[in-house]
């Protein structure tokens, strides 16, 4: 019987362990920089903006049957040491939509291996590409030429 490769290594448990235990303090570590970094936006308006956009995509963010988003919910969510009130997925998600910055879903994507790309880290990634296929043609042209 064939053993199952892992997608993500880690060299040890306790690295994995570590990894995933760190995700939720620096998730909430950048929602609170993204909230500091936009003054004009207060917890109030953040609360009402995240109910707005789960009542428009008919999701519930918080939990048990709270229809909207609370500033008292948004604020444990924001807490460093409520460790009982962790942010959904979903309102990480949301919290991205309504403030334009999606900082605090690094973490959670670094877990895993992954990072964000921005428009310009695209381009560049693109543009990276078209040399390669460019380099790799003028060689293949010299193959056949030389084979003329």
């Amino acid at each position: 019987m064939e053993k199952q490769v892992k997608l993500f290594q880690y060299e040890t448990q306790d690295e994995q362990v570590a990894k995933l235990a760190g995700i939720l303090p620096q998730v909430r570590a950048n929602m609170n920089r993204v909230m500091k970094d936009q003054p004009n936006l207060s917890r109030d308006q953040l609360a009402d903006e995240l109910t707005e956009i789960s009542h428009a995509a008919g999701l519930q963010l918080s939990t048990r049957n709270a229809k909207s988003v609370s500033r008292a919910t948004l604020d444990k969510w924001l807490q460093p040491a409520a460790r009982e009130h962790p942010p959904p997925i979903l309102a990480v998600v949301a919290f991205c939509m309504a403030t334009g910055d999606i900082s605090p879903l690094q973490p959670i994507l670094q877990a895993v291996g992954c990072e964000i790309m921005s428009e310009d880290d695209k381009k560049l990634r693109d543009y990276a590409q078209a040399v390669l296929s460019e380099r790799s043609a003028k060689k293949r042209k010299k193959q056949l030429e030389a084979q003329l």
